[in-house]
This record gives C-alpha cells, structure tokens and sequence, in this order.
C-alpha cells in the first residue's frame, strides 16, 4: 500500500501566489542601484575614454584644496601632575 496521494500544489513546501519573485526582482535592482551610486560617488563618473584637458591633468590643479605647510614642529607644552607637585 502506498502512501496518500497528493496534488502537486499541496506537495509543495512553500506558498504560491505572494508575489517574491518580484520582490526578489525588486531589491535586486535596488540594491544594484545603490552599488552604482555608492561608485559614483567614491569614484566619480567613469572614464568613458574621452579625451581630458592638460588644466584636468596638471598637478597645478588638484582636485581638492592642498593643506598649508606648518611651520617648524614645536614641542607640546608640558603637562603637570595634580599628584606630584614637584616643579
């Protein structure tokens, strides 16, 4: 004697009809979305192999502000202990 029979739908472990397939389709394209826009914004738009500028390649024109020199380094002030009065 074999076992209950069953139909396929009642066979199946899962749920049909929720609609995952588009919320798996959904948050993928979400997520490349996000990936794409954390690019750009670390790396800037892509090189498509355009040509550049010499004012785009000079070093006399970075893209960000260059730091000031400091001058010569001076030693920290020294600190007291509150626990050893000795000057």
């Amino acid at each position: 004697m074999a076992g209950p029979e069953k139909s396929t739908d009642d066979a199946r472990q899962g749920v049909t009809g929720t609609g995952t397939r588009y919320v798996f389709a959904i948050s993928t394209a979400a997520a490349v979305v996000a990936l794409l826009a954390v690019t750009w914004a670390f790396f800037g738009p892509p090189d498509m192999g355009f040509e550049r500028t010499q004012s785009e390649i000079s070093d006399d024109n970075p893209p960000y502000t260059t730091p000031r020199e400091t001058p010569d380094w001076q030693e920290p002030a020294p600190v007291r202990n509150p626990e050893n009065p000795t000057p």
